[in-house]
């Protein structure tokens, strides 16, 4: 089976690479179609027909996202009213491109269905159409939950094999009123993939260190049943311990991508007390963990006020042990003194300090805190009696 890429942007930011798995037996028309659109290598008269520089033009959460159109999709800055009414096969000719009646639908090398299967899932590789039988061009979609609705009348002609974050990322962009993405979602790469070649992401981490192949978000994963509270709790501390693995090698933007995947899993799987209070209670202990390792991740990337956040977080939720508070307003702390926001700061190092007596460093903190509140004071004192002299 081939495999293709899909490199996405969202403004200007990079996102990541989705990898599709192509069922060339099953729908062999469909996926030469889109295997060249990807590798950008056939051209009809002075036309290339690529899928770089495309545009995912309708975005419609719990449903799908769809590009391809090599008509409308393709130029900066699209129109917004024309996006969607396009595509072009490889299998059109120059003489049915010229010969184009200029109708608001444009189409061309329109080919039969194939694969005409069940939508019973999330991140299938199908082939948009017109509504008609057989009016394949180039658009296509990935769905992101069951479709029965579309059963038997869209080809299936693959699946998303890696980057399904990536897929959930484009999901979740804001669209206007048509489903048109409000900040442009682009195929910025394309190309055939082999298994020696990357998965590069930029707003999470794939690395496995530490046995880690858990989805990236929790909903998409298929190793264990979510009703198993000791495999999902199992799940969540294998992604915190992957991300100490990374904290221990200094890497803190990774470790923070981890930190805040094993959240989504705690977030996602925890119990109601009245179902499993054990693993109700093992999943708040393990969310309290987890702010104050995202927390510190946040200070040692010197997001301070992100970092606020997560310490307030913990300072409010249930059962938080007397350590954990401490270990908080320590850090809240830290953050409070980088913005110097100095008496903030040490109220939160004398709240620390009443927790935990013992720790001598919090005197220091405190010492250095209050010598510099008062050596602010004296330098406003001496710049206001200046003004009156």
């Amino acid at each position: 089976m081939n495999k293709v890429y899909l490199d996405i942007t969202i403004g200007e930011e990079k996102i990541g690479r989705i990898i599709c798995q192509l069922f060339t037996d099953e729908a062999p028309k469909s996926c030469e179609n889109f295997l060249h659109l990807c590798k950008g290598d056939i051209s009809v008269g002075d036309k290339v027909l690529t899928l770089k520089g495309n545009h995912f033009h309708r975005v419609i959460k719990n449903f799908m996202i769809q590009a391809g159109d090599l008509i409308y999709g393709s130029t900066e800055p699209i129109n917004r009213e024309e996006i969607g009414k396009g595509g072009c096969s490889i299998y059109t000719t120059e003489e049915e491109l010229k010969n184009s009646d200029q109708q608001q639908i444009q189409c061309f090398g329109n080919f039969g269905d194939e694969n005409l299967g069940e939508f019973n899932e999330s991140f299938i590789l199908a082939m948009a159409n017109t509504g008609s039988k057989d009016s394949n061009s180039s658009q296509f979609f990935i769905t992101t939950y069951p479709s029965p609705h579309l059963n038997g009348k869209h080809s299936k002609f693959g699946k998303i094999l890696h980057g399904k974050s990536v897929v959930r990322t484009i999901e979740r962009s804001k669209v206007d009123e048509n489903g048109v993405p409000i900040l442009p979602v682009v195929i910025s790469g394309c190309g055939e993939w082999n298994d020696k070649m990357p998965v590069p992401v930029y707003n999470c981490c794939n690395d496995t260190i530490g046995n880690d192949f858990y989805e990236e978000n929790p909903e998409d994963d298929s190793h264990f049943d979510g009703e198993d509270f000791a495999k999902a709790f199992e799940a969540s501390n294998t992604i915190k311990e992957s991300g100490t693995l990374l904290f221990k090698k200094r890497d803190f933007q990774n470790a923070l991508f981890k930190y805040k995947k094993a959240l989504n899993y705690v977030n996602e799987f925890i119990p109601e007390p009245d179902v499993n209070k054990e693993y109700h209670d093992k999943f708040l202990s393990q969310k309290r963990k987890l702010y104050l390792n995202i927390s510190l991740m946040l200070f040692y990337l010197k997001q301070y006020e992100e970092s606020i956040k997560y310490t307030s977080y913990l300072l409010e939720t249930d059962g938080t042990t007397t350590k954990e508070k401490a270990k908080s307003y320590l850090r809240r702390g830290n953050c409070f003194y980088a913005l110097n926001r100095l008496e903030t700061a040490l109220d939160d190092y004398k709240k620390s300090k009443e927790l935990n007596p013992e720790d001598t460093i919090l005197d220091e903190k405190i010492d250095i805190t209050s010598g510099k509140i008062e050596a602010e004071k004296e330098r406003t004192k001496k710049n206001i009696s200046k003004f009156f002299q």
